[in-house]
This record gives structure tokens, sequence and C-alpha cells, in this order.
């Protein structure tokens, strides 16, 4: 039964690191790539807009799931982890919490209203649309760089070989 355990945990935890990892490099993949789109001249207002209709809910989907998977696997980390993997797997799911947190708060908050701008595609930019573009660039890099420490953290050695309880067998 112990054995289960241990490859039950060690599974969980690949999962966990895989999931929030992958987050990360697919948020910072995807804003490198919209920068392009909305700054590259060959692209007028009305096609800028579009890609952000056609692009934007992929984004919040895939991080919606990416990190629901991380905490729900967290979680069960929790229940098989013990020692200084279990701090670590804490620590990685609040953050991942926060960020996750961060993410809803944008989406309700930013991105939707930010959508309604833009629709129908080719509209003049108001202030209001300016000034929640700026929020979302803000909100974006609080929610990302609290992903990226929870993926830090998920993947992280111990500091010392002292703990046994890091080691896997």
């Amino acid at each position: 039964m112990e054995r289960i355990r241990h490859l039950a945990s060690v599974t969980l935890l690949i999962i966990l690191r895989l999931t929030i990892s992958a987050w990360v490099g697919a948020a910072i993949l995807f804003v490198i790539t919209s920068v392009a789109e909305q700054t590259a001249e060959p692209f007028d207002s009305l096609i800028r807009d579009q890609l952000a209709t056609i692009r934007f809910p992929h984004y919040y989907r895939y991080g919606f799931y990416s990190l629901g998977i991380t905490i729900a696997v967290g979680v069960m980390c929790l229940a098989l982890t013990s020692g200084c993997q279990r701090k670590r797997v804490l620590a990685t799911l609040v953050f991942t919490i926060a960020s996750a947190a961060v993410a809803v708060y944008d989406y309700q908050n930013v991105y939707l209203p930010l959508q309604a701008a833009i629709t129908p595609p080719g509209q003049a930019r108001t202030q209001q649309f300016q000034d929640l573009h700026r929020q979302s660039t803000q909100i974006n890099i609080i929610h990302l760089s609290l992903a990226l420490i929870a993926a830090a953290v998920a993947n992280s050695s111990p500091a010392s070989g002292k703990d046994d309880s890091c080691k896997i067998r």
C-alpha cells in the first residue's frame, strides 16, 4: 500500500509541475505573439480587433484549465506528501490560488468590458478602452508573476540533502 501511495504522490507531483509550468510558458508565448500582432504595421484596427476576439477566449480558457488542474492536483498532493515536499506543494498552491483569483478578477472586471469595447471590430479606442487595457497589462503582470513563482517553487530542489522527505526514491 505504501508503494502505491508513493507512486501516486510522485505522479501527482509531476502533473502539478507540468500544469503550472505549461501555463506560464503558454501565457508568455501568448503575450509575445499578441504584442507582435498588435504592433505589426500590415494589420489595421479591424484585423487587430478580430485577432483579439478570436485569441483571448482561448487564452483565458486554457489558463483556467491549467490553474484549475494545478489546484486540484495540489490538494491531492497535500494528502500524500510530507516534510519539505509538502511545504513546497502548499506554497505552490498558495501562489497558484492567488494567481487564479487575480485571473478571475481580470476576466470578469477587465477582459469582458474590453471585449465589449472592440465588438464590433474596428471601433475607435475610447478612454475607457485605454484605461481597461492599461489595467489588464498591470493585472496580467501580477497574475503571471504569481504563476511563475508557483512554477519555480513547484520545480525547486531541496536546499540541502538533510531532509530525506524531498528525495524521490
